[in-house]
């Protein structure tokens, strides 16, 4: 009797998480290009001149997040831990200014490969300021001719 109960719980339980998972948001590159796109703006200049557009940016952000593909999910989570830092600032506060431009600082290198990520896959150009380079320069190297008169091995 007592298996028999368990079995009907765990039926139960497992019923009802994979219709609270259908309701769920899931990574879908196809969507995420056309979101985008559609509010390239969005991402490019967020509005946060009132609380409201504040949420409404983050909104945005946290359903991108779960929109973003794989290939950039965690670049794109990195972007709205900034974000979301961003918003906490205290102005004035030194503490929390520094907190906000390192986390700002830190996440350069997402904000790089979610704009590669969206101009190759997307065709979605969003310029970017960031304050360290992020494109590698490439190596720097030097030929050494052998001595005069010698013949350089093989």
């Amino acid at each position: 009797m007592r298996l028999r109960s368990a079995i009907v719980i765990v039926s139960l339980l497992l019923a009802l998480a994979a219709c609270e998972r259908a309701d769920e948001v899931r990574s879908d590159a196809e969507r995420f290009c056309g979101e985008a796109i559609a509010r390239r703006e969005t991402i490019v200049s967020p509005p946060l001149n009132s609380e409201a557009e504040l949420q409404a940016t983050l909104e945005f952000y946290r359903l991108m997040g779960q929109l973003a593909p794989v290939a950039i999910a965690q670049e794109w989570a990195a972007l709205v831990f900034n974000l979301e830092t961003a918003a906490s600032l205290i102005p004035g506060d030194a503490e929390s200014e520094q907190l906000v431009a390192m986390t700002a600082y830190a996440t350069e290198p997402s904000a790089y490969e979610v704009k590669r990520w969206l101009a190759v896959n997307c065709g979605l150009d969003i310029p970017i300021t960031t304050i360290a380079p992020q494109e590698p320069e490439p190596a720097r190297t030097t030929t050494v001719a052998p001595p005069e008169g010698e013949v350089p091995s093989e």
